[in-house]
């Protein structure tokens, strides 16, 4: 990974690949411009003619990591199975590098590589009788599920990483407002003892899709 002792004159060739791992290798949450300029062995000023900000090395490298993932295979498991595996690979992907989701929200997701994901995706889904169409409503439901999932326990992580874990400070707001003016809330701390897994709405999702592509559904449906 390391290039060369950085020179004067003209900058060092390097790719966006490298630039990418480079970060990757420092850690997304520690890469700066100027850290992986080091890395590589060239100058800040160098590494300024591929990216210009630290959001652009990230998103680089988001784009780079999400392009070497690879789909769970189907090996002919059934639907609900599949779609549990592929939901659960996108989802620990964007827990682990939460500029994923940054790349999502500005849409710049690679769009090469979401294509490749989509033809794959189509493919188990039509061998189960769904349409293009149809499977293309099933993965935009999807994946608003596991985006909205992976980006609560990023969010929860944090927070309880920060001290402030959710249920606890709902518990030291209502102790403040006091119990009597916030009955309900005050009953939920009672119950629940623990944050529920976003993960869960998830396979809700994963149900109804499963559910849509069954035979007795599809006979139904053309029989209206």
């Amino acid at each position: 990974m390391r290039m060369p002792p950085s020179r004067l004159g003209r900058p060092p060739r390097v790719t966006p690949a490298q630039i990418a791992e480079a970060a990757l290798e420092i850690g997304l949450d520690r890469a700066t411009v100027r850290n992986v300029a080091e890395l590589l062995g060239m100058s800040v000023p160098g590494l300024y003619h591929h990216v210009r900000t630290r959001e652009d090395l990230l998103a680089m490298a988001a784009a780079h990591s999400l392009q070497a993932l690879q789909l769970p295979d189907h090996r002919g498991q059934p639907l609900e199975t599949w779609l549990t595996e592929y939901s659960r690979f996108v989802y620990d992907a964007l827990v682990a590098q939460p500029e994923l989701i940054g790349q999502i929200l500005a849409g710049t997701v690679n769009t090469l590589r979401q294509v490749q994901h989509l033809e794959r995706f189509f493919e188990v889904l039509t061998e189960h009788g769904r349409t293009v169409t149809d499977a293309y409503d099933a993965y935009a439901m999807l994946m608003a599920a596991v985006t909205g999932a992976a980006a609560s326990t990023i969010g929860h992580d944090a927070a309880a990483e920060a001290g402030h874990p959710t249920l606890g400070d709902l518990r030291r707001a209502a102790d403040a407002l006091g119990r009597d003016e916030v009955p309900l809330v005050d009953e939920l701390l009672r119950r629940r003892r623990r944050e529920p897994d976003p993960f869960d709405a998830v396979l809700v999702a994963v149900e109804q899709i499963s559910r849509a592509a069954r035979p007795d559904r599809r006979a139904d449906r053309s029989s209206r």
